[in-house]
């Protein structure tokens, strides 16, 4: 009887585990970050913008990033008004995305909304030119391809050492000081686009209203006021105060709990 027994308990544990094995992967599947995105964006689709929200943040907040993930959740910020904050998540969009029309005309279109309308100062024509080069691919993308220079210019370096043929030579060898100048370049561009976005120097005022102060120091004079949703150019740091730069030219400090980094 007892043999009975405990054969009848070790079957039913068999049968405890083989279910545990069944369930768990599933369990396990239904909590990736993907399948929380695509429940995210049905309640996007649907309407529900706050359970949307609900769903992104917690993902932004465990460090899962991609450009559809910034620009669905600022879309649901939009939706329900908070212009700060859905700038905010366009900007980190177009970090990663930099190319994107959508990105950019939304931008464009919460900043209609905000209080403060700043002159950009001029940039000279050369930042420019960098900047746009710049913003021609996203960060993975400029990489991938000066990967791909910096191959070949070593095929066409070996082409070199090995080709009999003098036009082959001469060819192969100026072809391959173009491919390592090209590609060394967008390694740089690719290099300064990553370390902009682990390294944020832009910030959105998150604030309604604040005041920009001469120094880091509650009781300075405020030089001028920025409302909620400005994009600002975070300069130097000194404890829980921060040096900013707006487009028109003019500095100053605030809190750091005033604005989110991009």
């Amino acid at each position: 009887m007892n043999l009975n027994k405990q054969q009848k308990m070790m079957n039913t544990l068999k049968r405890i585990y083989t279910l545990l094995i069944l369930i768990l992967p599933l369990t396990l599947w239904a909590s990736t970050p993907e399948q929380q995105v695509a429940n995210a964006n049905k309640a996007y689709f649907s309407g529900q913008y706050e359970a949307a929200v609900k769903i992104y943040e917690p993902l932004v907040n465990k460090g899962y990033a991609s450009p559809v993930l910034f620009y669905n959740l600022g879309n649901s910020y939009f939706k329900l008004g908070n212009m700060p904050m859905a700038i905010l998540y366009y900007e980190k969009a177009k970090k990663l995305a930099p190319t994107d029309s959508e990105i950019a005309h939304n931008i464009r279109l919460s900043n209609t909304r905000l209080v403060d309308k700043f002159e950009a100062v001029p940039t000279l024509f050369y930042v420019r030119w960098y900047n746009s080069v710049k913003n021609i691919l996203s960060p993975d993308g400029m990489a991938q391809i000066s990967l791909t220079f910096i191959a070949l210019f070593w095929i066409l370096l070996a082409i070199y050492f090995f080709a009999r043929r003098k036009l082959v030579r001469v060819l192969s060898f100026y072809a391959a000081i173009l491919f390592i100048v090209v590609g060394g370049f967008g390694m740089i561009l690719a290099y300064q686009a990553h370390h902009a976005v682990l390294n944020p120097s832009e910030a959105i005022v998150m604030d309604p209203a604040v005041g920009v102060k001469s120094s880091p120091d509650p009781k300075s004079i405020d030089q001028f006021i920025i409302h909620e949703g400005t994009k600002v150019r975070v300069m130097d740091r000194i404890g829980e105060w921060k040096e900013i730069g707006i487009a028109n030219g003019n500095s100053g400090w605030i809190q750091s709990n005033a604005i989110r980094e991009i």
